[in-house]
Order: C-alpha cells, then sequence, then structure tokens
C-alpha cells in the first residue's frame, strides 16, 4: 500500500502503529509525533462496495475517529484522515485538530 514508504519516511521523528488499542476502540493506523514540533496523524479505512459512495465512507471515517477519541493520547497538532475505499478507488478526507 501507498503508505507503508510514508511510513518508513516517518519513522525517524514519528511513532507508528498499526490497529492499537486507543480511546473507545481500535484505529487502523496512528503515527504519533516524538516532538510537538511534528504532526500526529490517526489514520481510519473504510471499505465499500460499488455502490457506496466513497466521499461518504470517508466522512464516516472521520466521524468514527471522533467519536471513539482515537487522539486521546496524542498532543500538539493532530490531522485525523478518514479514506473511503473501493478496488482502486479511494477518497480522502481530513481534519485538522490542534491541541494545547
Amino acid at each position: 500500500m501507498l503508505l507503508y514508504p510514508l511510513c518508513l519516511y516517518l519513522s525517524n521523528t514519528h511513532e507508528v502503529r498499526s490497529n492499537p488499542e486507543e480511546g473507545k476502540g481500535r484505529t487502523d493506523i496512528i503515527i504519533k509525533s516524538q516532538s510537538s514540533k511534528y504532526t500526529s496523524y490517526v489514520i481510519e479505512f473504510k471499505h465499500g462496495n460499488q455502490t457506496d459512495d466513497l466521499n461518504t465512507l470517508a466522512g464516516e471515517a472521520i466521524k468514527q475517529i471522533k467519536e471513539k477519541k482515537y487522539d486521546v493520547n496524542l498532543t500538539g497538532r493532530i490531522i485525523h484522515i478518514g479514506l473511503g475505499l473501493y478496488s482502486k478507488n479511494v477518497a480522502m478526507k481530513w481534519l485538522v485538530k490542534q491541541e494545547n
């Protein structure tokens, strides 16, 4: 998947965890900054079928990140990323959250 090279690139400045238990459940990927000068990311995938609207699925992924508080252990600038997927098609939405 395309995210693998991104995770390798960030491995010196971030802790990359797949399917960790955070907040009220398990998210797909957390990329946690090791320093407040870098951004942390929460990534959630929603897989659909040919009749699903991928933009809707991406929005549902963002909603799930917020509702289940997957970012509870992150500080600083956090980006929530929702991906709606079907076959080779993808839609992405994101939300920037600034923690104090």
